[in-house]
């Protein structure tokens, strides 16, 4: 049976990530891995296996219906904040991800030729949320901006000219 593996990257997309609360790294995500008999899979130009036009057509549809998923429940969860600590985000992930898995079981996935074998996530995700029962709280998201950026002005390597040299071969060549 000839088989091949095919890895495939899912950054969930909201409308208006800032105005929902939530803040994912670019790159956070979930990274799926399939195993899929040849007659699903080709290659693209760089020799990289992938999907076969229709199932990428599928898989897209997929994630649609997943975006649309996240973006709801984001929505909710932004609507549903209350004043006090939370680990809300880390449930949202793990419902978000298990959504993902079932759209993918009903309406992707072939027993027996095109299966799921491994989901991970990848990059950065917020799991707890503080509450914004303070004024300071409220300014967080400020005072780490200008935290960073003093940081990354203070520690910015001084630029300086190299003096230019012609390369010499090592003696014996």
């Amino acid at each position: 049976m000839d088989a091949q593996l095919i890895q495939f990257h899912i950054t969930p997309q909201l409308a208006d990530q800032a105005a929902n609360g939530i803040q994912m790294a670019p790159n956070s995500g979930f990274n799926l891995e399939f195993v899929a008999l040849k007659k699903y899979v080709a290659e693209d130009l760089r020799g990289i296996p992938e999907f076969r036009r229709e199932y990428r057509r599928k898989l897209m549809h997929v994630v649609e219906q997943f975006n649309e998923y996240f973006q709801w429940h984001a929505e909710k969860a932004a609507k549903m904040k209350h004043f006090r600590d939370s680990f809300g985000k880390l449930e949202d992930l793990s419902d978000s991800a298990k959504y993902l898995v079932s759209l993918l079981k009903s309406e992707f996935i072939i027993p027996g030729e095109l299966e799921l074998t491994e989901m991970r996530l990848t990059g950065e995700f917020s799991i707890y949320a503080p509450g914004s029962d303070s004024e300071l709280k409220q300014r967080a998201l400020q005072v780490r901006d200008d935290s960073i950026a003093n940081f990354k002005a203070q520690h910015q390597a001084p630029t300086t000219t190299v003096p230019h040299t012609t390369a010499q071969p090592f003696p014996g060549q």
